[in-house]
């Protein structure tokens, strides 16, 4: 899938998503989980469905620890990592919000293969 696709369908999830989220502390785990699901589509390219890659090329995601997504996300967001395939995870982090990053973070720290998770 090539990289303007990719970030159209990032875009397109943050449009679709973004309106019904009114605050993180006014959502459940169950919504937290979902939202972050909705917003997880676009990564689902590289890091595979749950976030089990199917190539060595990217990581696995499932399982992360919610604080180690969060700084690595902002630390693309910020150029500051630049190894490997760093370039892509830079254009795709560049405008998410604090909260999509908490989201995602959320999202696949806590997703299963069988996609079913446990609030934390």
């Amino acid at each position: 899938m090539s990289l303007i696709l990719c970030i159209k369908r990032f875009l397109f999830v943050g449009l679709v998503v973004t309106p019904f989220i009114s605050s993180a502390e006014e959502m459940t785990p169950e919504q937290q989980f979902e939202i972050g699901k909705q917003k997880a589509l676009v990564c689902i390219t590289c890091h595979g469905a749950d976030g089990i890659s199917a190539t060595e090329t990217y990581p696995n995601l499932q399982g992360q620890k919610q604080q180690y997504l969060v700084a690595a996300l902002k630390a693309y967001k910020q150029n500051q990592r630049v190894d490997g395939l760093a370039i892509l995870m830079q254009g795709y982090a560049k405008d998410l919000s604090d909260q999509d990053m908490k989201d995602l973070a959320y999202y696949f720290s806590n997703v299963k293969t069988d996609t079913t998770h446990q609030s934390q």
